[in-house]
């Protein structure tokens, strides 16, 4: 399996993901796409508690994605419409040559 791996989700937007993150990561890997990217939160972070499954809403302008993690898809870049889908690949290329790739 691949590092990385763009997708569509069941509603036909573009998703990144990288499955080699450890849960451990996705705090600081928010907060330096956050930075570097010049996200801003948009949602409250949702965690099932348990470490399976989180997730947070981010905007830059009119475009907003989900920085999500589970363990069976590892990090993951969501775009909230197929308007979103430029920033998703923006992202991912920030990520592809990050500390994390």
């Amino acid at each position: 399996m691949s590092k990385y791996l763009f997708w569509k989700n069941a509603s036909d937007c573009l998703v990144f993901s990288m499955h080699h993150v450890p849960a451990d990561d996705y705090m600081q890997i928010c907060q330096a796409l956050s930075e570097a990217m010049h996200l801003v939160p948009c949602s409250s972070l949702v965690s099932d508690g348990l470490g399976e499954v989180c997730f947070q809403e981010y905007r830059r302008g009119e475009q907003t994605v989900g920085l999500e993690w589970d363990i069976w898809s590892g990090f993951m870049v969501t775009a909230s419409s197929t308007e979103s889908e430029p920033l998703v690949q923006e992202v991912a290329d920030w990520l592809s040559k990050s500390e994390w790739k």
